[in-house]
């Protein structure tokens, strides 16, 4: 039992040592808070190099000066990994398309018309610089020269280079053009001679104009201008939308949201199919299977793969499987028939909501991945993912995504397998082979 007067002493001597041993925690969280700070802005699970000792700092020295994993093409069926090289030049949104010449040569042409030879090394270099596509025409009556270079390529807003097409050394060239007689903007593909040795692209014919001419404002929107070699090399197939004019589609007097078939030696064009909206993203013909596959941005939702079929009618802008914009008013669009591609011939896959679909192009047989044989690759421009399509004949069974945050322009797949991807941030991803 403890007497009054000492507890009343104990009592004196123990609220001191209380709120210094108070106090002592209190400094003691506010220093181990601004130590873990740092940790907390750089990332979850990082501990403070203070904190940590010997074996364990060291660890952690290691951990932060790593490299960042390559980006990868990563499939449950298997993985390639990829080499981001940055081009030599500035393209403007959207970018242009792109050619192999040969292993380590590349040909580019941006939006505007400019083309680039670049060797790739280590990174991508310029073996000259850029030109314009052009042709020479006959000088005009207050002109000093006989002949002067007209540019081709009409770059406006979402207007200019569509898409190009290498065979052997002949380059095909879709792009908007401008119509100076009717002052409107047509969809063209241009034939130019090819010359490796001095690295040069010269105008030898124009193949086809779409008609009617389209007047501003337009914005580039809706173009297509998708390029395929079809069964031969006589035969190109073109893919025309609908320049933001889809009463205009269904009408036979308009060359708008169709596809063509252009015979190169008569130069002779038929519409192949109907019913496109806007097919910007990818064309593309199986000399195998004698298929012809594209890509369609549909409306608000409804991005299509399409296996097209001679004479028949896709449907746009009576059919779709989304919705409209508010930007396009009722109009009549559809019909009825929201959700519903009835009566017309249906994609054989839809996406909703719409990933912005791209290129697209088919994985070859190589013996290094049979699971992804004869698949097709496509891209989701506005969601930057590309997916792996699981392709069973005619029949698309899934979409698995394999690349992510990279918004790819052009699609190329040689027949080893290896990818080249552009992306509209002046980059080309190439896969490395194991």
């Amino acid at each position: 039992m403890e007497y009054p007067a000492l507890l009343s002493l104990n009592q004196k001597k123990t609220k001191p040592l209380f709120f210094k041993s108070f106090l002592l925690t209190l400094l003691w969280l506010s220093v181990s808070w601004h130590m873990l700070q740092p940790a907390a802005q750089a990332g979850e699970g990082v501990v403070p190099r203070l904190l940590l000792s010997g074996s364990d700092a060291a660890e952690a020295d290691k951990e932060a000066n790593k490299e960042p994993e390559p980006p990868r093409i990563s499939s449950v069926f298997g993985t390639q990994n990829l080499k981001v090289y940055k081009l030599p030049f500035e393209d403007s949104y959207p970018s242009g398309p792109f050619e192999r010449l040969d292993k380590h040569l590349f040909l580019f042409i941006s939006k505007c018309g400019d083309v680039y030879f670049v060797r790739q090394n280590e990174t991508l270099e310029l073996v000259k610089p850029g030109k314009q596509l052009a042709k020479f025409i006959p000088g005009g009556d207050t002109s000093a020269d006989e002949s002067s270079s007209k540019q081709l390529v009409y770059c406006k807003e979402l207007s200019g280079v569509k898409d190009s097409l290498l065979i052997g050394k002949t380059l095909y060239v879709a792009y908007t053009a401008w119509d100076e007689v009717t002052n409107g903007v047509r969809l063209a593909v241009s034939e130019f001679a090819v010359d490796v040795e001095n690295s040069e692209v010269s105008f030898d014919r124009e193949i086809y104009i779409s008609r009617p001419a389209i007047k501003e404002p337009i914005l580039g929107h809706q173009v297509g201008g998708k390029l395929a070699l079809g069964e031969n090399e006589r035969t190109l197939y073109l893919s025309i939308g609908d320049f933001s004019k889809p009463d205009r589609v269904q009408d036979k007097t308009t060359s708008l949201g169709k596809v063509m078939r252009i015979d190169l030696q008569r130069l002779n064009a038929e519409v192949h199919a109907t019913g496109f909206r806007s097919p910007s993203g990818g064309l593309f013909y199986d000399k195998e299977s004698n298929e012809l596959w594209l890509t369609d941005h549909g409306p608000r939702g409804g991005d299509e793969i399409n296996l097209i079929k001679r004479g028949k009618n896709y449907g746009w802008p009576v059919v779709s499987y989304g919705t409209i914009y508010e930007r396009d008013g009722m109009s009549g669009y559809y019909g009825n028939k929201f959700n519903s591609h009835e009566g017309h011939e249906k994609p054989l896959m839809t996406f909703v909501p719409s990933i912005g679909i791209g290129p697209l192009a088919k994985y070859p047989p190589t013996g290094r991945n049979d699971f992804w044989d004869n698949d097709l690759f496509v891209a989701g421009m506005g969601n930057t993912t590309l997916y792996r399509v699981r392709r069973e004949g005619t029949t698309l069974v899934y979409a698995e995504p394999v690349l992510s945050d990279y918004r790819i322009r052009a699609i190329q797949i040689d027949a080893n397998g290896t990818f080249y991807l552009k992306t509209d941030h002046n980059q080309l991803l190439i896969s490395e082979q194991e």
